[in-house]
Formats: C-alpha cells, sequence, structure tokens
C-alpha cells in the first residue's frame, strides 16, 4: 500500500507548556476492515511536537480524538498490517520534511499503553506493545547513516540522535535528562 497524501494544517504553540510548538498534519487512509470486510476511509492526524531539539512525532484516528483513550488508537483493530504500515511511512515523510525545516533535530517515538475495552485494563508502559512495533520498524527503515538509534523499553521509548553531533553519547544523554525532567520520568 502506498503512503497516503498528507498535509500540513497548523502550527500550534503549547498552552500547557508540554511542548514548545507543534506542527499539524491530517491525512486519509484507506483499508478493508478487516472484521467486516468494507472498505475504510479514515482521517489521521499526526503531531510533531518540538521538545527542544527534538520532535515527538504522535497519530491518531481523528475520530478517535475525543475518547477517553485517546491516541491509542481504537481504529487500529479494525485495520490490516498494510494500512498500519502506512500510517508510520506518513509518520517518516513528516520526519523528512521537519528535517529539512531543522536539520539539528533529533526525533523520539514514546510507545503508548493500550487500552483493552474487553479486560478494561491498561497494558504496562514497560516495552509495551506499540514500543515493540516502533522500534522494529525504525531500526529497519531509517538507517544507521543519518540516525544513532537507541531505545529505553522501561519506558517505551525510541530515539533518534543525529549523528552529525559533536558527541551522539552526550546528546542522547542531554535529550533523555530534559524529556525525564519534563515528563517526570524516572
Amino acid at each position: 500500500m502506498a503512503t497516503p497524501d498528507f498535509r500540513f494544517v497548523q502550527k500550534e504553540p503549547s498552552i500547557d507548556g508540554s511542548f514548545d510548538v507543534c506542527y499539524i498534519y491530517v491525512f486519509f487512509v484507506r483499508f478493508v476492515d478487516v472484521r467486516t470486510r468494507k472498505p475504510c476511509r479514515l482521517k489521521y492526524v499526526a503531531r510533531a511536537e518540538k521538545l527542544g531539539e527534538v520532535y515527538a512525532v504522535k497519530f491518531y484516528a481523528s475520530r478517535d480524538r475525543k475518547s477517553r483513550h485517546d491516541k491509542y488508537s481504537l481504529a487500529h483493530k479494525q485495520m490490516g498490517v498494510s494500512a498500519v504500515l502506512s500510517i508510520f511511512n506518513t509518520c517518516l515523510d513528516i520526519i523528512v520534511i521537519t528535517m529539512q525545516a531543522d536539520p539539528d533535530c533529533s526525533f523520539v517515538f514514546k510507545g503508548a499503553e493500550a487500552y483493552d475495552p474487553n479486560t478494561q485494563k491498561w497494558e504496562d508502559e514497560r516495552e509495551n506493545q506499540r514500543f515493540r512495533i516502533y522500534r522494529s520498524y525504525l531500526s529497519k527503515k531509517v538507517g544507521s547513516k543519518v540516525f544513532a538509534h537507541f531505545h529505553y523499553p522501561e519506558n517505551s521509548i525510541y530515539l533518534l540522535v543525529r549523528r552529525d553531533c559533536e558527541n551522539v553519547d552526550y546528546k542522547k544523554r542531554r535529550l533523555m535528562d530534559m524529556l525525564k525532567l519534563r515528563f517526570g520520568m524516572l
């Protein structure tokens, strides 16, 4: 399945200080519902939230935005693998655009804990399913020539640090310290 077309919607400042500025994109994903076998089209929102020198890339189905399980996309249960991969590929396209605008930036992905409506339980933060998927996908799709890859299973965080900085390990520690301080992670 080809990467869906996406478009930039707006630049938004942070209201609560959780990020510095956010670049918002929208795109549509076409797929066949795995349960009903009917063709579907869902609008997705992708956010590139700038936190100092690092961008957190997030995405969710627009229809789920007001769900109390916001950002834990309920839509993924309807999609096949190719539709989910097209979403990830769109996020990679957004990374490329962001790198063109901010050449020194790095990227972070946080695997959100999934909610199971049947058992009404949340997944553990440590090495959750989304983190394992991000780790597998990013390690295969994003080369190691431009980025150094770091993963933190205890917080389900995957960090891509630009290699063209003077000291990659120092930058990695600095970025993780900033994220831990900002979000109260241990």
